[in-house]
């Protein structure tokens, strides 16, 4: 089994997850390969990442590497967030990647301004955009909604979910289902 990788490609992309099924793991999974390959990737999150889950997936990345993954606390005003979120990677050399873990309230309908704030975001940048946040339940025979889906203005949604208790995840990545496994080092294939 090798380590799964998705094409980047300086796109946007809504990344909708079950709960506890694995989005920040595969948020850092997609940082490391950005780094792995040069580029710089900018965190931003009411929380950081678990230290060991990060230390379990950067654990062959040299320090000088692993120097290029910046993570900015995303609390308060979401605009002003946002803001200094979009400023920063605009200064910062060869960012990659920008990523925004857990940026909506876990349900119900995601809030206007940050609806607002996240397609300013996507609407003025020349790197990919990952925006991870918990999906809801789906009312047909999808596997789960990705909330705000029509009002987010990205290229692509991926859906993750987990079918059974056990470490098998699903990718729904347009009409195409990646099945993936989440070992220690992250999802692998």
């Amino acid at each position: 089994m090798e380590i799964w990788h998705p094409t980047l490609d300086e796109s946007s992309i809504h990344l909708a997850v079950e709960g506890s099924c694995g989005g920040t793991t595969l948020g850092l999974q997609i940082a490391r390969q950005v780094i792995d390959e040069g580029g710089r990737v900018l965190w931003a999150a009411p929380e950081l990442p678990d230290g060991v889950r990060f230390s379990q997936i950067f654990s062959d990345v040299s320090l000088t590497a692993s120097s290029r993954f910046h993570a900015m606390n995303l609390v308060g005003n979401v605009d002003q967030s946002i803001e200094s979120l979009l400023k920063t990677a605009k200064v910062l050399p060869n960012v990659s990647l920008v990523v925004l873990d857990d940026y909506c309230p876990d349900s119900g309908p995601m809030p206007s301004d940050i609806i607002t704030a996240v397609n300013k975001l996507i609407s003025d940048t020349n790197w990919t955009t990952l925006l991870i946040s918990k999906g809801g339940t789906s009312m047909d025979s999808s596997p789960l909604v990705a909330r705000g889906k029509n009002k987010l203005e990205t290229d692509k949604v991926w859906l993750l979910t987990r079918p059974d208790s056990d470490s098998k995840r699903v990718l729904w990545m347009d009409d195409s289902e990646i099945h993936l496994r989440l070992n220690e080092e992250g999802f692998v294939c």
